[in-house]
């Protein structure tokens, strides 16, 4: 596929492999009239229209691939600048790859011709400097944090006019890149405004204590923490995660009143607002410095106490210092947040018109609550918001820490695309993805990455996140009856099951699998070793998957004697048992440990079903679920957690038919969720993401048994 007349991939070539760089590209003057821009990046970019953010992007890809988004623009002035500004982190992540930097970006006119592209005419470069480049990881997962100075008009090389902050040069052609379709569409990007002011008062910096500190900041380059790449601790700039938790605050008003769109800081004040739920977008204001000023921004999904609490393992903290003068700010990359704290540590500043410019999922809602139950409606609510801000261009677990592609997470978040908005576009780039990496760096021949696009330098991998992959790719021929798509991936996935073979004991079940051995957060995931019968239930349902898809009838017995094997080794006549761990003279046995959990898993794969399995069916639905812990029966048995646990026990309430019980146990689970935050989470509690993408498909499930009680 052609996608560019003439622009060439471009950089400053002396930075391609720099950390944190930023780049600006301006077009000349362009009459008014209709424009096609073209871009392809490593990194992501902002878009500006005569100032105005357009868009941001790409869509992302795997190694050594780069999606081409393309955008219909109607330029009204007399004279018209058409901006990108692109920052590339070289690092490595589990929601960014470590490539090094080049922009590919082209502005066609109505009848064809080219009125500007990278490397050939039209664009003027620059390095862009406000962003301060040596600056602590976000997060373990994440890619830079981000702090600014400000001084002059720095954002006037948009419009045409540099002034010292927008350093030219001349952009070397790099070597030529591998360009993939963007296939989904461009968004749509609300602006949304705080609420209310919360409280405000008085604080002082500075202040010793004892300070956290996130493995991304202090082991930089470790092998036990993930080989992540960054600035080391006595490089830095700013030091933000320690200047955040310095601060004490000496007053507090609280004085809950409408966001009024303008406040007034000085030396040693601050406010709070909150959003109306948790939403996901690039942080902005209008700063009018009035004296030299230091701003913090801090935020958090909830309140730890009664107050934010913004370092934990992300460092959810902005500082921008500032000389005085007028400034739009907006942040380079997106955050998620419900409360917001901004303190002015000195000078005076107004802060003007906070808000957050949306970056949601792309596609067209088409799904709605109709029903008249008020819990149920807040509930899809909150999943529909979390699908909305974990389906951009890939499905994310969370918009938060991470941003990272997982496998796993991926097969209910797929179902919840399907729903939402009757495709599936977003989960055809995001496993393409995972096919166009004909391999994947540091990750064992034959294995998938856990999450993609990624970079995992420490070789660590989910063995089990692999089979969900198959299992999604089963699941998604069924939903769009795409067989085509589906036999691209059979070579991957017979590699992966060759991957397994090795890990096969004489009685065909997978023991003593490496890496990360990955459940649930939960007990049963203290229980992975040796023999792990949720594991090879889920081995089982992966091997039938594949006997389905590729009629492969040898995989089909495989699958069918290794139930057998599972159900006689694993059940204890009352309950299944998670594992089996070998004993001085060699032998398997049993610790007898039991999980909620495991009884799911059994289910879900097909290893018991309620009619082989009746007392245990009966016992699950009676005795188990959101109310066990008041009730108190079967202490011995671990509770499961949200992901996936409870999902999976949901999934087995809709295709049992049981949906009045589905929907007064979803209540039980999601509704303190949704009217917390008004989104759903990753655990039972608040103390990880409190919005993550699997977690929109309490939405499909909950309507779909409405409806069915309805018929």
């Amino acid at each position: 596929m052609h996608f560019f007349e003439k622009a060439l991939p471009v950089w400053n070539t002396s930075l391609t492999d720099e950390r944190n760089i930023t780049v600006g590209l301006c077009s000349e003057p362009l009459r008014a009239g209709k424009y096609t821009f073209k871009a392809a990046t490593s990194g992501f970019y902002r878009l500006f229209v005569n100032g105005a953010f357009v868009h941001f992007g790409p869509a992302r890809c795997a190694h050594e691939f780069y999606r081409v988004d393309e955008l219909a623009l109607t330029l009204t002035e007399k004279e018209n600048y058409v901006a990108v500004e692109v920052n590339n982190s070289y690092l490595n992540g589990f929601g960014q790859l470590r490539q090094k930097g080049f922009i590919q970006a082209e502005i066609a006119a109505a009848d064809g011709a080219v009125a500007a592209a990278t490397g050939k005419t039209g664009f003027a470069a620059y390095m862009l400097h406000e962003r301060v480049r040596k600056v602590q990881r976000y997060s373990f997962q994440r890619d830079f944090a981000e702090a600014y100075r400000f001084e002059g008009d720095i954002h006037a090389w948009r419009v045409g006019h540099p002034d010292k902050n927008a350093e030219p040069f001349t952009p070397g052609e790099t070597e030529p890149k591998k360009l993939v379709e963007r296939r989904i569409p461009i968004g749509n990007y609300p602006v949304i405004s705080p609420k209310s002011r919360l409280w405000y008062g008085d604080f002082v910096t500075g202040v010793a204590g004892e300070v956290y500190k996130d493995r991304s900041l202090i082991k930089l380059h470790d092998p036990t923490a993930g080989l992540l790449e960054g600035y080391e601790e006595n490089e830095l700039d700013e030091h933000l995660s320690d200047e955040a938790q310095g601060f004490r605050y000496t007053t507090r008003t609280d004085d809950v009143t409408a966001y009024s769109g303008k406040t007034s800081l000085s030396a040693g004040k601050y406010e709070a607002f909150r959003f109306d739920g948790e939403h996901t977008g690039l942080l902005g204001a209008k700063l009018v410095c009035h004296e030299n000023a230091e701003v913090c921004c801090m935020f958090s999904e909830v309140l730890h106490g009664d107050d934010i609490r913004p370092i934990a393992d992300w460092c959810n903290m902005i500082r921008i210092d500032m000389r005085p003068g007028v400034y739009d700010f907006q942040t380079v990359e997106p955050f998620g947040m419900q409360y917001l704290k901004i303190a002015c540590v000195s000078g005076k500043v107004d802060v003007l018109d906070v808000n957050l410019t949306a970056i949601v999922c792309p596609e067209k809602i088409t799904a709605s609550y109709t029903g008249s139950d008020p819990a149920t409606a807040k509930i899809f609510e909150a999943a529909k918001q979390s699908f909305m801000q974990n389906c951009v261009d890939i499905f994310m677990d969370c918009p938060t820490r991470e941003r990272a592609g997982w496998l796993c997470d991926s097969f209910f978040t797929a179902r919840s695309e399907r729903f939402f908005t009757g495709k599936n576009d977003i989960e055809h780039n995001f496993l393409e993805n995972f096919l166009l990496a004909e391999r994947y760096p540091n990750v064992p021949d034959g294995m998938l990455p856990m999450c993609y696009p990624s970079d995992h330098y420490d070789g660590n991998y989910i063995p089990n996140w692999a089979m969900w992959f198959v299992l999604e790719l089963e699941d998604r021929e069924k939903r769009t009856g795409d067989k085509a798509f589906t036999a691209a991936y059979k070579e991957k996935v017979y590699r992966l099951l060759d991957f397994f073979k090795k890990y096969e004991n004489k009685d065909g079940l997978l023991e003593k699998l490496e890496a990360w051995v990955f459940l649930e957060w939960s007990k049963a995931n203290e229980l992975t070793q040796d023999i792990n019968f949720p594991s090879n239930m889920l081995y089982t349902k992966t091997l039938l998957a594949a006997a389905r898809m590729f009629d492969d009838a040898a995989l089909e017995a495989k699958a069918n004697a290794l139930f057998d094997v599972i159900r006689a080794r694993s059940f204890d006549g009352t309950f299944f048992r998670d594992n089996e761990v070998y004993n001085g003279d060699g032998e398997p046995v049993s610790p007898g440990e039991r999980t909620e959990t495991c009884q799911y898993y059994a289910f879900f794969t097909g290893t018991a079903t309620p009619e082989t399995y009746p007392e245990l069916w009966h016992t699950l639905m009676t005795d188990f679920g959101p109310k066990r812990a008041e009730k108190g029966p079967y202490p011995e048995i671990y509770p499961a957690n949200a992901f996936i646990g409870n999902y999976l026990r949901l999934m087995l309430l809709d295709e049992n038919g049981l949906y009045e019980k589905l929907i007064e146990e979803s209540k039980d689970y999601f509704l303190y969720m949704a009217e917390r935050t008004g989104t759903l989470w990753e655990n039972t509690g608040d103390y990880a993401s409190c919005n993550h993408g699997f977690a929109s498909y309490a939405a499909p499930m909950l309507i779909r048994a409405e409806e069915n009680l309805k018929k």
